[in-house]
């Protein structure tokens, strides 16, 4: 037989034409991720009650100061915001009238914002003095943020929501700003052989859809997988599982960039 017939032969199977449209799908997906270009910027929260909670303050028999001034609780969120797009932000592009600012509820009043870690010095990230009296807005700024540029800032105010947000207007972000929600905090590595079990658990999936694939295709199938039509039942099955592991992945995935990760975030 002819490499000419042997080609054609492969061209005649319909599971070829199956896994070619596939994989110029994948090609497109991958393509336009590659390509993409967006001007971006999101954040991701996580806050606690350190002291009072959020129905009740301080009894009245404790007594708790913040540089003289008595606090009915505190309360500490953590803030990752970051370039999350592909665009140069700069920040002559914010906007006077309406600075970027974080926010806090306006129950509370702002008792210090701290930059735990910041992607690159050369960003110039900082927070301005707070005016006097109770604010729960605190104004920010920045020279520029390259893709994935960020800060890591540490709230401590008195306000009941443990959720802060970020306002202001940006020159070219109409949309505003993605609130990607509360981040999980992530599991520290002991070890090198908690590393390996991670690899191996994210080859496994990869590993078993080959291998499911190459048994579809070279191994007889059993009677009832014989026919045509339920041959398809064993991609079906390997995609459906191939399909949850992704799913899992992406939403106990990092939503921040690694270079923001600190101890402090664990």
């Amino acid at each position: 037989m002819s490499w000419i017939d042997y080609a054609q032969g492969l061209l005649d199977k319909s599971w070829l034409g199956t896994l070619l449209g596939i994989a110029g799908i994948v090609f497109a997906a991958l393509t336009y991720l590659w390509t993409r270009r967006r001007t971006s910027l999101a954040y991701v929260h996580l806050g606690e009650h350190l002291l009072g909670s959020a129905s009740d303050a301080l009894p009245s028999e404790i007594v708790v100061q913040y540089n003289g001034i008595s606090i009915p609780r505190l309360t500490k969120s953590l803030l990752i915001f970051w370039n999350n797009g592909e665009n140069t932000v700069n920040g002559e592009d914010i906007i006077v009238k309406d600075p970027l600012r974080f926010h806090v509820g306006a129950d509370g009043r702002i008792l210090s914002v701290l930059i735990l870690k910041a992607s690159r010095a050369v960003n110039d990230f900082s927070v301005r003095p707070p005016p006097e009296g109770d604010i729960h807005e605190m104004d920010f700024t920045f020279n520029f943020l390259d893709a994935n540029d960020g800060v890591v800032v540490e709230i401590l105010h008195t306000s009941t929501d443990r959720k802060p947000s970020i306002k202001g207007t940006l020159k070219g972000l109409p949309q505003g700003f993605r609130n990607l929600g509360q981040f999980t905090r992530p599991k520290p590595q002991k070890n090198k052989s908690g590393k390996l079990s991670s690899l191996l658990w994210s080859m496994f999936p990869i590993v078993m859809a080959v291998g499911g694939f190459l048994v579809a295709i070279y191994a007889p199938l059993p009677s009832f997988l014989s026919s045509q039509d339920s041959g398809y039942f064993l991609y079906a099955f390997l995609g459906t599982f191939v399909g949850m592991w992704l799913n899992e992945r992406f939403w106990r995935r990092r939503k921040y960039p690694k270079s923001l990760h600190t101890e402090a975030l664990e």
